[in-house]
């Protein structure tokens, strides 16, 4: 029987998609942060379950080979990074592993590819920086305590720069959090727990921050923190920035969807459109579209006629726009529940939110009967789920490609290839 703080010399047998380290002490599974496989560590138990247990590196005592130092102070407390502590193949390795092994707890047959990121440091383009006590940070791992950072080794360099200077030049009790985005320019979004004058905050941001397009001040309209749950005020500029995915131009607002790393996110896009094998199609569907961005670069790149479907109004109305400033007509959008799609095509993407296609959503594909489904997903739980619940009328007919869209965080993005049987 395990108990809390004992001491133990164990060997790692593998690593999960949480960066733990992974062995059996008396048949019971415990899991290790900071231990990566092979390695032969000392360490301390810090909680225990009936059926786990969870223990903290005291000494490394024979590392492995792809251990790094991690080049964050804020490391083993930070909820943002995980696998600072590895190589990238590490990482990359460990990534792949899980997906395959979801599938095959899932008892479903498949080839495997990896995408490796072209970009793994500075990568990300939008953050939300909580405040406390003077200063921004990210909550620490499993609570709400905001941790200090004047570096964030997975953020826009300029990010930490506008976060001290908002620090410094409205910090108060009744700010909770900077929510920035970053395209060809700069969108900066104070949010508050009340409505707060930010003018003289915007004045002096944009003449210190030449590259700030746009300044929002956010107002929160609950106490539970969550972007959708933030009403947003132009203050400054438009409201809304653009950036070029593609060759082609999109408009960024406070809470339109874009992946946060671009140019792994265009390295998948690319994949998706070759998937759909556009040369024999004459219509594709571009469900769950968001603000368009796979459908119109779908409609760009191959002339054929693409409908795109998103249940959020104001997504669809930039989805329009973007379709506009790019000179794409061969695109039609429509707002409303992908589930009740009803256009025949021959081929089509999806890229559901983390929790999956609904039922009624499966049963609409199934009644649309497109030839080949695309499915992007950064949950391989529910990519599996969906899968098996299509494999009646479709198999798989393409490797699933994970991609490293988010390094050194826990995430993983996969797509493939579904064509009717």
């Amino acid at each position: 029987m395990l108990n809390l703080n004992d001491v133990y010399e164990v060997q790692i047998e593998e690593m999960n998609i949480f960066a733990n380290g992974v062995c059996h002490i008396d048949s019971m599974v415990v899991f290790v942060f900071g231990a990566i496989t092979g390695e032969k560590c000392k360490i301390k138990i810090t909680k225990v379950f009936p059926r786990y247990a969870y223990a903290s590196v005291l000494e490394v005592l024979e590392p492995s080979l792809g251990r790094v130092q991690p080049a964050c102070l804020c490391f083993d407390r930070c909820g943002g990074c995980s696998f600072l502590h590895t190589s990238m193949q590490i990482e990359n390795e460990t990534k792949l592993n899980f997906v395959k092994s979801v599938f095959a707890k899932n008892k479903i047959e498949a080839g495997f590819a990896q995408i490796e990121c072209p970009v793994c440091e500075k990568y990300r383009n939008k953050v939300v920086l909580f405040y406390n006590n003077g200063k921004f940070g990210y909550n620490e791992k499993s609570t709400i305590n905001v941790i200090d950072h004047e570096n964030c080794l997975l953020n826009d360099g300029i990010f930490d720069e506008i976060a001290r200077f908002t620090a410094k030049a409205i910090g108060n009790a009744n700010l909770r959090a900077l929510y920035i985005r970053k395209g060809k320019g700069i969108m900066v979004c104070p949010i508050f727990y009340k409505p707060t004058d930010v003018i003289k905050y915007a004045t002096e941001l944009i003449n210190a921050f030449p590259d700030v397009e746009a300044v929002l001040n956010g107002t929160l309209k609950d106490k539970d923190f969550a972007l959708e749950k933030v009403s947003f005020k132009t203050v400054y500029g438009s409201g809304y920035i653009y950036d070029t995915v593609c060759s082609l131009d999109f408009k960024i607002s406070p809470k339109s969807f874009y992946q946060v790393n671009k140019a792994c996110a265009e390295s998948l896009y690319e994949k998706a459109i070759e998937l759909l094998s556009p040369a024999q199609c004459t219509v594709i569907a571009d469900l769950f579209c968001g603000t368009g961005t796979m459908g119109i670069i779908a409609a760009h790149r191959t002339g054929v006629k693409v409908y795109g479907v998103e249940i959020e109004p104001d997504a669809v109305k930039d989805a329009r726009h973007n379709a506009k400033i790019n000179s794409v007509s061969n695109i039609e959008f429509y707002a409303m529940d992908a589930s009740k799609f009803d256009k025949e095509i021959d081929a089509c993407i999806i890229d559901p939110p983390r929790k999956g296609c609904s039922e009624f959503m499966i049963s609409t594909l199934l009644r649309l009967k497109p030839q080949r489904i695309v499915y992007v997903s950064c949950n391989p739980d529910t990519m599996c789920k969906d899968i098996k619940s299509l494999l009646g009328e479709y198999k798989i007919s393409s490797n699933v490609f994970t991609y490293n869209m988010f390094p050194k965080t826990t995430h993983v993005e996969s797509v493939v290839q579904l064509t009717k049987k």
